[in-house]
This record gives structure tokens, sequence and C-alpha cells, in this order.
């Protein structure tokens, strides 16, 4: 297999973790978002500004932070990868709506970025995060009047 090949197809399998890791969020699927992250993982800025370790620290973390939203929706957009052997970087754009439990009418959306390590789990083409820093761009909270 050609090296472009390879690269195009870890590509695909990065997007596909990164999609799983955001309708796991979305569904309340603590398994398998605890299935993206290494054991080891290193991540800030989730919950706190303090570096965090581990798969599940981080899981049970974003349990806690879901409590107030009845509903969330995670987009992802624009994303880099870059490749070194078998570690990748990756820099995924995140806008995540949250709608708040018991009124959702009151809407808080983060406009951030995923800033990735990955590393490649096997010989295949399967990869699993093992740092993440949340980057926020912006946030806005909106309420609808009827």
């Amino acid at each position: 297999m050609s090296s472009d090949l390879g690269h195009e197809l870890d590509r695909l399998a990065i997007m596909d973790l990164l999609i799983r890791y955001a309708r796991s969020v979305d569904g309340h699927d603590f398994a398998t978002m605890r299935s993206c992250f290494a054991d080891d993982l290193v991540f800030v800025n989730i919950g706190s500004p303090e570096t965090q370790h581990g798969g599940d620290t981080y899981t049970e973390t974003i349990r806690r932070l879901l409590v107030p939203f009845g509903a969330t929706q995670h987009l992802l957009g624009n994303q880099v990868v870059e490749f070194d052997g078998d570690v990748a970087q990756v820099e995924t754009g995140l806008q995540a709506t949250h709608f708040m439990a018991g009124d959702p009418d009151t809407i808080t959306t983060l406009w951030a970025s995923y800033i990735d390590e990955m590393r490649r789990v096997g010989d295949g083409h399967d990869w699993i995060i093992t740092h993440r820093d949340l980057r926020t761009r912006g946030t806005q909270r909106t309420t609808n009047v009827s």
C-alpha cells in the first residue's frame, strides 16, 4: 500500500474516532466515549484549567459536566492531521450547542478546537486519543423569548 493511501485511511479512521466521540457525548454513551481514550490520557481545559490524567477521569468529568444539560449537539468542523510515524497531531474545530435541562429555551453555544495527540493502536488503522486540550474560542448564552 502506498504511503498516501495509508495516510488517507488513517485520516478516515481518525475522523471516525472523533465522530464516534461526539456522538457518544450527545448520546450519553459513556462506554463508547471511554473507548476513544488511552488509559494514560493527559487532558487540560476540560472542566478545569489544571492538567488531569486518565481515560476514566476524562469520562467521569464529561459525565459530570453534562448534568445541567437536557440535550447537546457537538458538530465537528475543519480538521488538520499531521503524521509522525504512529503518532498524529490533530486539530478539529468544534461547535457545541447545549440546551439547559428544565429550560430548553436557554441555549449555550461553545466554539472551540480540540487539539489532540493520537497514537496508532496495533498494525492497522485504529487510533486512540492520548492527549487532549480544549481551546475555547468563544461562548454565547441565549434565551428564546416567546
